[in-house]
Parts: structure tokens; C-alpha cells; sequence
């Protein structure tokens, strides 16, 4: 109810051209033919003579707000914008026509924002929204629909901050889980290293500790084989000198024997 009622009044402000059939000038002769076509809602052939008029006369600021007017009808809401504020800076310009300029500015700031509210860009549209229609009431404090609008805008604009405030809760949830997750990871990961670490330290000390083992009983052998050769030498030396006596004594016997004894007659 509330959405129809918007569109209701962008048709009614939108569709107060004004008629200029009193004055012979081209840029009004345009003017008035422009108006025409927009009554029969070829927004964008009254668009074109609108150009024309303003193209005769830029300070005319009743083509300037029904070139607004066209735009905005042909959903040029960011084009629409950009004339209505020239009819704002008009110094001609009415009071009653500098308020329905900023109730149409607002009108295309929210439209805008609603056909584009998943863009972030949208809340600064809304926001803008607000603001026209609060110039529009300085102006024209009783405008009704103005009020209306204003309250509409200002909670769609509720809305996006809630919208966004919420999502960025979930991304910082997200963000937390993730760095949670990263954290137990890096935790896993750093225990299996230095579980690794630890085996495989282990497995050096084993290896170590066998290569030790090897290496002492490879000296204790080498050790025993020098000592077995040692008395090996020892024992053969023991004989040589043994053999070296009995040889000894052997030929000495033999001198004895050998001997003649004379008697001492």
C-alpha cells in the first residue's frame, strides 16, 4: 500500500509540466509542445524538445524542471538529479517550484536506491532521499506527501543500516571461524612436526646409539685380535728361545761326548 502510494505521487508531481501557450518564443514554443508529448506519456520525445528550449534559453528553469521531470519518467534518475538541481540554483526559480524540485530530486534518490539496494552505494541514495524531502518541507511545510516519502526513505535507509550492520556480523563470525579453524590447523600441523621432530631425533639417537655399539664392539674385536696376537708373538718367541736352549744344550752334549778324557794316570 505503502510502495503504491510512492508511485502515485511520483505520477502526480511528476506529471505538473506547466503550459506556456502564452508565449511565442521558440524555447516556450518547445517548451509547450514537450508538455504536450508528455501528457501523452512520450517521455522521450518531450525529453528532445526539451533539450531544444533549453538549448534556446539554458536559464529557463520551467524547461529545466519538465526536462527533470521526462528523465525521471524514462528512469534517468542520476540525469534527472543533475536538472532539478539546476532549477534549485535558478535564481528565477519559484518558491513553489524549488519545493516540488526537491521533493522530485528526493523521489529520484529513492527510486533509485530501491532499484539498486543490494549496491552499498544505495544507503548514500536514501540518505540524499531524506535530505530533499526535508528541503521540500522548509518550503512547503503541510506537503503531505513529502512527509510520507520521508518517512519511507528513512526506513529503507533503516533497513540497508540494519541490513548491513548484520552483515557485517556475519563476516566477522566468518572471519572468526576461519581464523579458529586456521588457528587449530597451524596447531595440528606444528604438534605433527614436532612429533615428527621427535621421532625423527629419536631415530637419529637409536642410530647413533647403534652405530656406537658397532663401533666398540668393532674396536673390542680389533682390541681382542691384538691381544691374541700378542700371545700368539709372545708364545712363539716362548718356543724360538725354548728350541734356542735345547739346541744349546743339545751341542754342548755333544761336545762333552765328543771329548776325549785322558786319565790322570
Amino acid at each position: 500500500m505503502k510502495a503504491t502510494k510512492i508511485f502515485l505521487c511520483l505520477v502526480l508531481i511528476g506529471s505538473s509540466v506547466v503550459d506556456f501557450s502564452l508565449y511565442a518564443q521558440d524555447y516556450k514554443s518547445n517548451t509547450r509542445k514537450g508538455n504536450k508529448l508528455y501528457e501523452e506519456k512520450k517521455y522521450n520525445d518531450a525529453e528532445v524538445l526539451y533539450r531544444k528550449a533549453l538549448a534556446s534559453d539554458s536559464t529557463f528553469y520551467k524547461a529545466q524542471y519538465n526536462l527533470g521531470d521526462a528523465l525521471y519518467k524514462e528512469k534517468q534518475y542520476d540525469e534527472a538529479v543533475k536538472y532539478y538541481s539546476k532549477v534549485l540554483e535558478n535564481p528565477t526559480t519559484d518558491n513553489e517550484t524549488k519545493a516540488m524540485a526537491h521533493y522530485n530530486m528526493g523521489n529520484s534518490f529513492l527510486q533509485s536506491g530501491l532499484d539498486n539496494r543490494t549496491d552499498p552505494a544505495a544507503m548514500e541514495k536514501f540518505k540524499n532521499a531524506i535530505s530533499s524531502y526535508q528541503n521540500s518541507l522548509k518550503i512547503n511545510p503541510k506537503d503531505a506527501d513529502a512527509k510520507y516519502n520521508l518517512s519511507y526513505a528513512k526506513k529503507m535507509l533503516q533497513q540497508m543500516q540494519q541490513q548491513n550492520q548484520q552483515q557485517q556480523q556475519n563476516n566477522q563470525q566468518q572471519n572468526q571461524q576461519q581464523q579458529q579453524q586456521d588457528n587449530k590447523e597451524n596447531k595440528d600441523k606444528n604438534e605433527q612436526q614436532n612429533k615428527d621432530q621427535q621421532q625423527q631425533n629419536q631415530n637419529q639417537q637409536q642410530q647413533d646409539q647403534q652405530q656406537n655399539k658397532d663401533k666398540q664392539q668393532q674396536q673390542k674385536q680389533g682390541a681382542d685380535k691384538k691381544q691374541e696376537q700378542k700371545k700368539k708373538d709372545a708364545e712363539r718367541i716362548l718356543d724360538a728361545v725354548k728350541n734356542n736352549e735345547k739346541k744349546t744344550l743339545d751341542k754342548q752334549k755333544v761336545k762333552v761326548r765328543g771329548g776325549k778324557i785322558e786319565k790322570d794316570w
